[in-house]
Parts: structure tokens; C-alpha cells; sequence
């Protein structure tokens, strides 16, 4: 049984000091490396054990004497299933022995796989934007929505959008593009692309195209079965790996021009 009291504990840091210090030690990586991979998650006692909440519960783990338990919720295993396969594992749970390293790495895909989850289950709550006139109310065209977008942006945020805009616009004269899953799409025929900012100071493009698994680069990140994410920490970097970004998404349309 996981070492805690029966009251739950006050806090976090509460939680990992009744450990022992090899136990602290470990359980202290894994917070860090949890509150890295979503910083702007709220750290929280849920169950009498750390928890880590975001538009809805992203993560929890437990100490015990001899291993470590690390619960995703089963989406989160079983996205993983392959990775986890080494450990000891149930159907939303997975032990990570003490006498191992931790799989850091794994624990942090893992962590931005559960975040992008329950961003879009909440974009895909909210209502379709429109303007409202004296006279009648009139949805925007799919431009006009992606310039609105954009315009309620802060300053800053605002030139990094309109940068990584340029680049996915000028990767191919086939793109149209659009607000869905309440920020800028892209699209031919089908979904390619969203992004957006993600965090602080990074910016998220989730090509949600199954096609994309079949593309090998290093800007891709994530094992998901049909999407892969890339992150940039802002426009400069967006801007060194264009040429990659472009050649994912005609890599994309060429694919889809084929069925």
C-alpha cells in the first residue's frame, strides 16, 4: 500500500517528506518533471496523493516502498502501451521501480499528451464566434474569424502567431484556413493542422492528420496513433525549421491528393 496517512496530506511537499529519502528523491524528479512538462497545471492532494489539474485532471502518482505508482487516466496508458509494456501496469496505472532509473522522457510525453487531450475537449465546448451588428447578427468568413483571433491577442503573443501564419500559409497555395477547436486550422480536403500558443512563451502545432505518422523528422514529437505534435519556443525557432515545416505539410497533401 502506497506510505500515507489516514488524513489526507496538507500539500505536496507534506505528501513526499514522510518518505524515506531515497523515495523523496525520486518522487521529487517526477514533480519536477510533471510541473515541466505543463507548467501551468494547478498541483494539487486528490485522493491522498499528488495530483496535477488543467481544464480537468492530467496526472497523479503515489510512493510506495518499492516502486512508484504513476496513474494517466487509461487514455494516457493506453497511448503508451507500448512504451509502458516493460512495467508492471493496470488499466489506468503503471509501476516505476525504485531500484531503476525513471523514465523521464516517457513521464513528459505522456504529461503533453494528457494536457493537448483536455485543451481540445474544452475547444470543442465552446461556440463558433460571431460579430453582432444593429441590424442582424452575421457569422465571420473563415478569414475574417482567424484575423479576429488573432487581434485579441496581447502584442507580443500577437507577432508570434502572425509569424508561424506566414510560414503554414506559405507552405503550399492549396492550404485554406480557419478557426476550429477555437483557434487557427489549416486544411485541404481535410484537417491538417491547428496551432496556437501553448503555455508560456511556446507554440503548439498539432498535426491531427493520420498521415502524419507515416512522416519521419525530428520536429514531430508523440507516438499517438493518428497525430503528432511540434512545439517551438517561439517564432526565431519557427522560423530556423521552416523549410521542415513546409515539407511536412505538402508531405501531407501529397498524401492526401493520392487517395
Amino acid at each position: 500500500m502506497a506510505m500515507t496517512k489516514t488524513a489526507a496530506p496538507a500539500n505536496v511537499d507534506v505528501y513526499i517528506k514522510q518518505f524515506p529519502k531515497d523515495v523523496q528523491a525520486a518522487l521529487q524528479q517526477l514533480r519536477k518533471t510533471i510541473k515541466a512538462a505543463a507548467p501551468k497545471a494547478e498541483e494539487l492532494i486528490s485522493y491522498k496523493m499528488p495530483g496535477y489539474k488543467l481544464h480537468g485532471m492530467l496526472v497523479y502518482f503515489a510512493g510506495y516502498k518499492n516502486h512508484i505508482g504513476f496513474y494517466a487516466a487509461p487514455t494516457g496508458h493506453e497511448a503508451f502501451k507500448n512504451e509502458l509494456a516493460v512495467y508492471k501496469s493496470g488499466k489506468g496505472s503503471v509501476q516505476f521501480p525504485l531500484d531503476k532509473p525513471l523514465p523521464l522522457k516517457l513521464i513528459t510525453q505522456i504529461v503533453k499528451f494528457r494536457a493537448a487531450q483536455n485543451l481540445e475537449r474544452i475547444a470543442d465546448k465552446k461556440p463558433a464566434k460571431v460579430v453582432v451588428t444593429k441590424a442582424k447578427t452575421a457569422k465571420l468568413s473563415d478569414e475574417d474569424q482567424v484575423k479576429d483571433w488573432i487581434d485579441k491577442l496581447d502584442a507580443a503573443s500577437k507577432k508570434e502567431i502572425e509569424a508561424v501564419r506566414k510560414i503554414i500559409k506559405a507552405s503550399s497555395s492549396k492550404l485554406a484556413e480557419r478557426i476550429k477547436w477555437n483557434a487557427p486550422s489549416y486544411y485541404y480536403k481535410e484537417d491538417i493542422l491547428t496551432f496556437g500558443p501553448y503555455k508560456t512563451h511556446k507554440l503548439l502545432l498539432v498535426f491531427h492528420h493520420p498521415a502524419v505518422v507515416k512522416i519521419k523528422s525530428n520536429l514531430l514529437e508523440g507516438n499517438y496513433k493518428d497525430r503528432r505534435l511540434v512545439y517551438f519556443k517561439d517564432k526565431a525557432e519557427a522560423a530556423k525549421n521552416k523549410s521542415e515545416v513546409s515539407r511536412i505539410i505538402k508531405e501531407i497533401i501529397k498524401m492526401i491528393d493520392k487517395k
